[in-house]
């Protein structure tokens, strides 16, 4: 059961880490910085390459350097972080395995290269100890973008509050994840691809936490999970209506919620049909 659930953690991790990936590449500030510090290093040389290439083929060189590397450390960073953290694993562990997995990643990627465009050997003692200061410096410069990066965009309301006083309800807890201005009775819990949209009535918010673990804080606020994919409390619906052997829910905001015929007998029990 422990493997089971800890290769669920990893695969879902990397699904997510590639959909950072994709989703990197469509962004025109990265291909803006790429760009800028591929000149940059292909005009100055560093490591010994402005005398041992020519203008041309070294701008080429840097340029194949720094995508690569960006792209291996950006994703195995992403998937290492988002692994740690659906496990629930502290920052600290967070920052030293993705670091650890970067360094290795990128030094990997540039022996490749070197192999391939240098006709050096691959995996050598003597170029990964040339290489180790350049690899450090891009595993520690991609592992804190990324690290701030993904802190910001699954908890956009840093820096992160108070811990809640002992016997704080549960629902506080889950309320605690939002920002201050999305802060409000609690509507509804609803899968956004691997994150939890969690919606009040001050409005939604996307925090990386499974629907299981977000249902299990919101405890103390009277609700049903429905569907899979979603959880309403009951002071937000507005009306029920059956669609076959299913039903839906009509939200007091307008949304209608469908009720999967697993969870029917539920919607019945608390008096909804």
């Amino acid at each position: 059961m422990r493997q089971t659930k800890a290769a669920f953690v990893t695969d879902t991790a990397l699904h997510l880490a590639l959909r950072e990936v994709h989703a990197l590449l469509r962004r025109p500030v990265f291909w803006a910085v790429i760009g800028l510090l591929s000149l940059v290093l292909g005009l100055s040389g560093p490591f010994g390459t402005y005398d041992s290439q020519s203008t041309l083929p070294r701008l080429g060189y840097w340029a194949v350097i720094v995508v690569l590397t960006s792209l291996v450390g950006w994703l195995v960073a992403t998937w290492v972080v988002l692994a740690f953290e659906l496990k629930g694993w502290p920052f600290w562990a967070e920052a030293l395995a993705a670091g650890g997995a970067v360094g290795v990643a990128v030094s990997l990627a540039v022996q490749g290269v070197n192999a391939a465009l240098l006709d050096l050997p691959f995996l050598s003692v003597e170029a990964l100890s040339r290489q180790a200061p350049a690899t450090l410096v891009i595993a520690l410069a991609v592992t804190a973008a990324l690290l701030w990066t993904n802190r910001r965009a699954a908890r956009p309301w840093a820096p992160p509050s108070a811990a809640p006083a002992p016997g704080t309800p549960p629902a506080q807890r889950l309320l605690a994840r939002l920002p201050l201005d999305k802060r409000g009775a609690l509507v509804s819990l609803s899968v956004q691809d691997h994150y939890t949209e969690i919606t009040t009535t001050a409005g939604r918010a996307l925090i990386l936490l499974r629907l299981s673990d977000a249902i299990a804080e919101a405890e103390g606020v009277p609700g049903l999970q429905i569907h899979r994919s979603h959880w309403v409390a009951l002071s937000a619906v507005a009306k029920v209506r059956r669609d076959g052997a299913r039903a839906v829910l009509t939200l007091k905001d307008g949304r209608e919620v469908p009720v999967s015929r697993t969870y029917l007998p539920d919607v019945k029990g608390a008096g909804l049909l």
